[in-house]
C-alpha cells in the first residue's frame, strides 16, 4: 500500500467517525459442539492499569515517529435495516455443500478458488464445483475449533508464475497449534506446495486470524491472532495479534516498521477481514471484540490498536481507537471488501457472523452524512466473507456448519450477487 497523506487520511475518517452501528442479533451455537462464539469468547480478565504503560513503552523508538496522530474513539449505535427493493445485484446460489468455505479468489483465466477449513483447495469452472480438490492438506496440517485452512490469495503475476498463497494452521514441537503461509503453484488439475513463506504463527483452538490479500503496493498482508494470551498483541517481537506485511517470496520489506520484522501494526485481538479503499489506498481491517465490541479499523503503519489495554470507546497514549465498534452488540465481523464499480462504487460491505448480515457502509450517505445499512439479516445464517470479482459481481460464503450455526440441507453455500445495473 503506497502511503498516503494525512489530509487525505483524515477526510475519510472525518465522515466515518460517526458512523451508526449496532442492533445485530447472535445466531445460537450448535448444542453438540460446545464452542463459544466468535465474539463471546472467555479470555480471563482484561489487563488493568494504565492504558499504554505497559509492554508499548519498551517498544523501539520508531514505533512512535510512524504511527498516525491518535483519533477520537467512536461509539457503537443501532444501525438501519437496508430497503432492497431497488438492489442493484440479484442473487444466485451457485454451489452447495461446502465444508465451512473461508476464503474465495477468482484466477484471470475464470477460475473460481476457494478454501474450506477442513483442509481442500477447491476450483469451480465454468460454473460447476470440481470434485476432485486443488490440493488437500495432509499432517502437520490440523483442523480444530477455528483453525484450519483459512486465507487465500492469488499472486498479482498469476498468469506469468501461477502462484497462490494460503494461510494455514499445523502441530509444532511439543503439539502446540501454529499457522504459516504457504506459497502454492497451481496446475490445471492440481496445486503444489512451492515454499513455506512465513511459519511458527502463534495459534490455537480459536483466535487464528487468518486473512491474506496482496495490497495496491505489490505485497501480502496477514491477519494473526493473539490465541487466547491478550499480552501478545501488545509483544512487538511476536507474531500473534497482528496484521503481518511481507513480500511475495518471504523476505521483509525495507520500509516495514522495525527492521526486519515482518510486523505491520500490533495490537490487535482477531483480525479477518482486509480491504484498500479504491481511490485512497487506505487500509481498512475487521477485528472480533471480546464482549462485542468489534471494530472496524483504518491500517497506519507501525500503530497500535490497543488490545488489551483499551477496547470500545476507551482512548490512551499511543494507542488507536477504532473508527468503528459495535458498542454493546455484535457482529463478529470477517471477510470484507470495497466495491469498485456500479451505483454502489466506493462502499464498503463487512460479512457478519454472528450478527447473520452483511453490512453496507456508506462514507458520505444522506445529507453528506455516512451511513451504515444491514443486509439479509438472518436470510443465509452465518456469512464468512464477501468478495468482488472481476466483473463486479459479489460473491458470499456461509459458514453454517462451522460448529456455532443452524445448518440446512445446503449449507454451506456460495452465494453470487450479479449485478443489474449492467
Amino acid at each position: 500500500m503506497g502511503k498516503t497523506g494525512k489530509g487525505a487520511r483524515f477526510q475519510v475518517l472525518r465522515g466515518a467517525l460517526l458512523l451508526m452501528l449496532g442492533g445485530l442479533t447472535a445466531c445460537s451455537a450448535s448444542p453438540d459442539q460446545g464452542l463459544i462464539e466468535d465474539h463471546m469468547e472467555t479470555n480471563g480478565p482484561r489487563l488493568e492499569g494504565q492504558p499504554g504503560g505497559t509492554s508499548p513503552a519498551a517498544l523501539p523508538s520508531e514505533a512512535a515517529e510512524t504511527a498516525s496522530p491518535q483519533l477520537p474513539a467512536s461509539s457503537g449505535t443501532t444501525g438501519e435495516v437496508a430497503d432492497l427493493s431497488e438492489f442493484p445485484y440479484t442473487a444466485e446460489v451457485l454451489v452447495t455443500g461446502l465444508d465451512v468455505p473461508w476464503e474465495l479468489a477468482v484466477a484471470p483465466d475464470g477460475r473460481i478458488l476457494l478454501t474450506e477449513r477442513s483442509g481442500s483447495l477447491r476450483v469451480i469452472e465454468n460454473g460447476k464445483l470440481r470434485q476432485t480438490p486443488l490440493l488437500t492438506l495432509m499432517e502437520p496440517f490440523v483442523s480444530e475449533g477455528e483453525g484450519g485452512l483459512l486465507g487465500l490469495a492469488l499472486d498479482p503475476d498469476f498468469l506469468e508464475n501461477h502462484y497462490a498463497y494460503v494461510y494455514h494452521s499445523y502441530r509444532g514441537e511439543d503439539n502446540a497449534v501454529l499457522n504459516r503461509v504457504l506459497r502454492l503453484r497451481l496446475g490445471s488439475s492440481q496445486a503444489d506446495i512451492d515454499k513455506v513463506l512465513l511459519d511458527g504463527i502463534p495459534g490455537e483452538r480459536n483466535h487464528n486470524g487468518g486473512r491474506i490479500k496482496f495490497g495496491p503496493d505489490g505485497y501480502l498482508y496477514i491477519t494473526t491472532g493473539e490465541r487466547y494470551e491478550p499480552d501478545l498483541a501488545q509483544e512487538q517481537d511476536s507474531l500473534g495479534g497482528k496484521i503481518l506485511r511481507i513480500a511475495a517470496d518471504g523476505s521483509i520489506p525495507e520500509d516495514n516498521p522495525w527492521p526486519g520484522s515482518p510486523v505491520y501494526s500490533w495490537g490487535h485481538r482477531n483480525a479477518q477481514g482486509l480491504a484498500w479503499q479504491p481511490d485512497t489506498g487506505v487500509l481498512y481491517s475487521s477485528e472480533h471484540g471480546q464482549s462485542a465490541h468489534d471494530e472496524i479499523n483504518i491500517i497506519e503503519p507501525g500503530a497500535n490498536y490497543g488490545w488489551p489495554v483499551i477496547q470500545g470507546s476507551e482512548s490512551g497514549d499511543g494507542l488507536q481507537p477504532p473508527v468503528l465498534h459495535s458498542g454493546d452488540e455484535t457482529w463478529a465481523p470477517s471477510g470484507m471488501t470495497f466495491i469498485t464499480r456500479g451505483p454502489w462504487a466506493g462502499e464498503l460491505l463487512v460479512a457478519n457472523l454472528a450478527g447473520e448480515q452483511v453490512l453496507h457502509i456508506s462514507p458520505e450517505g444522506e445529507d453528506g452524512q455516512p451511513s451504515v445499512k444491514e443486509l439479509f439479516r438472518g436470510e443465509w445464517g452465518r456469512i464468512r466473507n464477501i468478495t468482488e470479482g472481476p466483473d463486479g459481481t459479489l460473491y458470499l460464503l456461509t459458514n453454517n456448519r462451522d460448529g456455532r450455526g443452524e445448518p440446512g440441507g445446503e449449507d454451506d453455500r456460495l452465494i453470487a450477487l450479479k449485478p443489474a445495473w449492467k
